[in-house]
């Protein structure tokens, strides 16, 4: 079955659900969501080169694997990047074992930042599973992986959100959006907006002036600034404070995508998937209210 034609048979009315779905003994419906072939890296694979492979993929999750069996060893994700380069429990390896210098810490294997316990569902798993875990969990993505645990693929929110898109609906997005929206400004810090991302476990903050968006920054951003060709070239010779000290708006997405409140959440989760971003600011007269995410869909999903 392809994708769309799995896909097609979702489409109807009211929330979504695969409780229905049988049993399946062998490959189950999950891989026809999740993708594959999937990028993985070796645990020996420099900080700086996961970096790049993240911004090249344009992924914010990697799994960690055996480079000759491809048995899952851990996963790696943009927010423990930004954790270990500037303002989480992690950052205080280099602290203490570089004495600050960014240079060396970011030639480090990957292995020291990755999560080990990882969450991940089989090759054989129904997509309902995955939803699940997720939502338990609080992760934005799950490896799928054999009986030998080989890493086959990856599901992620945004993969669910994007099968959905057509699915969902006659829900307002003020319905689902998360009010109490956590802001920078635009003077913000790289390393004061990382502590705060750090410390809420989020991917993403809108920046605004007056209330009124003018940027956001994620996870995504805050990885491409560290590896720029500008902010490596002078690694050597600063220390990472005076490189975390840069204000958010310089490296900032500026052209935001936003959405009205009385909007309807297809309406959301189809604007999400054409511009391939996880969140939109709700906006109303020009101010912010709220904010939409794809974990935010979950809620309409059973």
């Amino acid at each position: 079955m392809s994708r769309e034609s799995f896909r097609r048979t979702l489409r109807g009315k009211g929330p979504v659900s695969f409780k229905t779905h049988p049993p399946k003994k062998h490959e189950g419906e999950i891989l026809h969501v999740a993708k594959s072939p999937v990028v993985t890296m070796a645990p020996t694979t420099p900080i700086y080169d996961a970096i790049r492979i993240m911004i090249k993929e344009g992924f914010r999750r990697i799994p960690i694997a055996n480079p000759g069996t491809r048995t899952l060893e851990g996963i790696v994700t943009a927010p423990d990047v930004i954790n270990y380069l500037g303002g989480g429990e992690k950052f205080r390896i280099i602290e203490r074992k570089f004495g600050g210098n960014l240079f060396k810490a970011i030639n480090e294997p990957v292995k020291i930042i990755m999560t080990k316990k990882v969450v991940s569902v089989k090759t054989s798993s129904k997509i309902s599973e995955a939803i699940k875990l997720m939502k338990e969990k609080n992760i934005g993505g799950l490896p799928v992986v054999d009986d030998e645990n080989r890493v086959r693929a990856i599901i992620t929110e945004r993969d669910v959100a994007n099968m959905f898109a057509d699915r969902i609906s006659r829900v307002k997005v003020e319905e689902l959006m998360s009010r109490k929206v956590v802001t920078a400004l635009p003077k913000t810090t790289i390393f004061e907006a990382v502590k705060t991302m750090t410390k809420r476990g989020f991917r993403r903050l809108p920046i605004t002036s007056e209330n009124k968006v003018v940027g956001i920054i994620t996870a995504m951003d805050i990885l491409r600034f560290f590896g720029s060709g500008k902010v490596f070239k002078h690694l050597q010779s600063r220390t990472i404070i005076q490189v975390l000290n840069t204000p958010v708006i310089e490296i900032a997405t500026k052209k935001v995508v936003t959405i009205n409140p009385e909007a309807d959440i297809g309406q959301a989760a189809k604007m999400m998937r054409k511009e391939n971003i996880g969140a939109l600011p709700v906006v109303e007269n020009g101010r912010l209210i709220g904010i939409i995410t794809e974990r935010d869909f979950f809620k309409k999903i059973e």
